[in-house]
């Protein structure tokens, strides 16, 4: 195989990251672009290109279709991708404070033995923070279906809503106020996120903009020159 052939081979295997409606219709042109800019004997895509190409992928895959003019939705969309970091900071505060709940148990309870402690761990703490971190790709979800338009996500959020709620409630009855300060601060901060995330959602209209596959394309950054 030829040098101009494997790098050809390799550009085109990145993008098949792309949707296959840009593909149809752009993959040809950027493919050209791509290989006029390539220096002499490149045989692979450079890493540079390769997380390029792949960020704008991402960046295609998860832009909005809701038309610009909907800002309620839009605002809604970022909300969702405020919480979830926020969700992201809640696995990474409860793996921090693990020492200092710890702690704060064994002095309210000094009488209790390391076994039971771990029975603690892996029975309440472990699935919070696996909950957590699942809970990261329910929020992006949520973006992207919002995103899409799809109405259905309204309600899905509406339940994923009172089920952090419950956890929340669930967690004050069982002493989080008093073991667990900063996760139980996050946790607030969060729920009000989503409170404010289900209030604008269930006022605004969701509907798939016509025109976003137009404004759907990669950042192609090298010339013919190189």
């Amino acid at each position: 195989m030829t040098d101009t052939a494997a790098l050809e081979r390799g550009y085109r295997r990145w993008l098949r990251c792309y949707p296959k409606k840009f593909r149809r219709e752009h993959e040809a042109e950027v493919l050209t672009v791509l290989m006029a800019g390539a220096r002499a004997g490149q045989r692979r895509p450079e890493p540079m290109e390769c997380l390029d190409l792949m960020s704008s992928a991402l960046s295609m895959h998860l832009r909005p279709r809701v038309p610009r003019s909907n800002r309620s939705a839009l605002n809604a969309i970022k909300l969702m991708y405020i919480g979830a970091v926020l969700e992201l900071a809640v696995a990474i505060v409860i793996l921090a404070t693990v020492a200092d709940l710890k702690s704060n148990v064994l002095t309210s309870s000094p009488s209790l033995t390391e076994g039971e402690w771990h029975a603690i761990v892996v029975g309440q703490l472990a699935p919070l923070d696996v909950g957590a971190i699942l809970s990261v790709g329910v929020w992006l979800w949520m973006a992207w279906s919002i995103g899409r338009g799809h109405r259905w996500a309204r309600i899905v959020f509406a339940l994923f809503f009172a089920l952090n709620i419950s956890s929340l409630l669930n967690g004050l009855v069982h002493g989080s106020a008093v073991y667990a300060r900063p996760d139980l601060a996050i946790a607030i901060l969060l729920c009000l996120v989503e409170l404010a995330a289900v209030t604008v959602l269930f006022r605004v209209k969701i509907a798939p903009s016509r025109s976003g596959a137009n404004r759907n394309q990669p950042r192609v950054t090298r010339d013919a020159d190189g």
